[in-house]
């Protein structure tokens, strides 16, 4: 049977949900569970999902852990104090109804203090969140983003010790493959990239053309990649390597450039810089960096092959000025290069990177990636304000996501790491982890950096705030960020976000 691609990419979102944002929020509310146990708070509920309740799991200690209806998170509700969020309709009518028949004398409300007498805890031994000190109450109200962090720590070390995607060796792509060179009557067709000379990894492009102007043997076995369905093959060959020469590739020109201006266009081919060849040697694309580098506002001339489709090819000279102060991104010429080389009878070759592979990570290793990745991630977030303000970022890239987008992500990743391995998986919950940690701390009414915000008001007053004055603020704010965040899921309902 088959399903439907909306349908399985909605199945995906909802396991990704699953895996994802749901034991994110419940390990954030058990860092702030057990953190209320070592302070000395009480805690009357710990509950997954929100109400309206389900029923009761069981009871450990004073705590009746329970599971709700909503499927988007979870609670910790404290002596004296809410942690849940606004009341809703229902309870607050069954309130003023039990409120009344306690007026007239038909039903006894058992408090919060009165239950967890009924639950075996003394009175010497219970403590409400206000009768915690105040760095106590800071440290409970901040446990949860810890914990997130913490979580975070882990499964990237868990990611590291399953393989980092590393580059374990260069790529170089067969770009042309004239009649009578060195491939043609094979199998290798153009486009394939060479990945092994005789079984051997080359380190990047530079490696593999000095590995074939040494090579002396009668034969070499080359060990290709056929990038469109991922095959793997090998060839031999007898080798002529003589009479390489250099050579940079146009991937892309930027409009309104100097490359643009002087009629460059994607796919043509520098073969001379100033009128001399472009050695096989070294880097031929950084040969060109350090040509503009060193003509920066002079003009410089460039010899361009342009091959059309028709099989013909025509060379001539085109005279750029490379710009003294570029934008960023762009560089001197504004184009997108890469290195190549050839042969004498025609045959070329052009960088393609690098093969990387999953990599398992030793202990040692996986500890300091764990740590060096989540460090990397709180700068990156640290960074985006400043590149907002700047023009680096824009808004869209750095827009908000709901719990509709991130479930839509995760399902796209986590249909990618059933083909490369949970480390994909495991790196974006770690990311989700962060973020949910770090927006829970924001100095924002009803979060628990809102809530902080309001001790620390009471330790530099030396009094707490009002009471009903704090209260009514978390009201408002709780009511902006619900606003906000049903604003986003539509947002995301109408553009959902994507890992592309």
């Amino acid at each position: 049977m088959l399903i439907p691609a909306a349908a399985n990419d909605l199945l995906f979102a909802v396991v990704a949900f699953v895996l994802v944002l749901f034991p994110a929020i419940i390990i954030h509310e058990l860092g702030h569970f057990f953190a209320a146990k070592l302070v000395g708070i009480n805690v009357l509920e710990f509950g997954i999902g929100f109400p309206p309740r389900v029923g009761r799991l069981f009871t450990w200690r004073e705590t009746e852990f329970t599971l709700n209806l909503l499927p988007i998170g979870g609670f910790v509700r404290p002596l004296g104090e809410d942690m849940i969020g606004p009341t809703s309709e229902d309870k607050l009518k069954r309130d003023r109804i039990i409120l009344e028949q306690r007026r007239s004398g038909v039903v006894r409300i058992v408090g919060e203090r009165e239950m967890l007498r009924l639950r075996g805890v003394g009175d010497q031994d219970m403590m409400s969140v206000n009768d915690a000190p105040a760095l106590g109450r800071i440290f409970f109200m901040a446990a949860g983003a810890f914990a997130n962090f913490a979580t975070a720590i882990f499964l990237f070390f868990i990611a590291a010790l399953i393989g980092l995607l590393l580059p374990v060796g260069g790529l170089s792509q067969i770009v042309a493959i004239p009649e009578g060179s060195l491939f043609a009557g094979t199998s290798v067709k153009t486009g394939d990239a060479i990945e092994r000379i005789n079984g051997q990894r080359f380190a990047d492009f530079t490696a593999f053309h000095e590995i074939l102007a040494m090579y002396k043997e009668e034969s070499i076995e080359f060990a290709l990649l056929r990038p469109q369905s991922g095959d793997t093959f090998s060839v031999t060959v007898k080798p002529s390597f003589a009479g390489r020469s250099g050579a940079v590739q146009i991937l892309g020109v930027v409009e309104g450039t100097p490359a643009a201006d002087a009629g460059i266009i994607p796919g043509d081919i520098v073969t001379q810089i100033s009128y001399t060849p472009i050695p096989s040697e070294g880097d031929p694309a950084e040969a060109l960096r350090e040509a503009t580098r060193n003509a920066e506002g002079k003009p410089l001339p460039l010899t361009i092959l342009r091959e059309h489709e028709d099989g013909s090819a025509e060379s001539f000279v085109v005279i750029v000025k490379p710009r003294i102060n570029p934008p960023e991104g762009e560089g001197r010429l504004g184009i997108a290069i890469r290195s190549q080389f050839s042969l004498r009878e025609g045959t070329r070759f052009a960088n393609a990177g690098y093969k990387n592979e999953y990599v398992p990570q030793s202990i040692p290793d996986a500890i300091s990636y764990s740590l060096n990745r989540t460090g990397e991630t709180f700068r990156a977030i640290a960074a985006i304000p400043g590149q907002l303000l700047d023009g680096s970022l824009s808004g869209k890239d750095a827009r908000p996501i709901s719990i509709i987008g991130i479930s839509k992500i995760g399902g796209e990743l986590l249909h990618r790491s059933l083909q490369d391995g949970p480390s994909v998986m495991l790196h974006f919950i770690a990311l989700v982890s962060i973020f949910l940690g770090i927006s829970n701390l924001l100095p924002i009414p009803a979060l628990d950096g809102g809530r902080i915000v309001f001790v620390l008001v009471e330790m530099l007053r030396g009094k707490p705030v009002d009471p009903q004055k704090e209260a009514r603020i978390h009201q408002i704010g709780i009511m902006i960020l619900l606003a906000l965040g049903l604003v986003v899921m539509i947002y995301d309902l109408i553009n959902p976000p994507s890992i592309s």
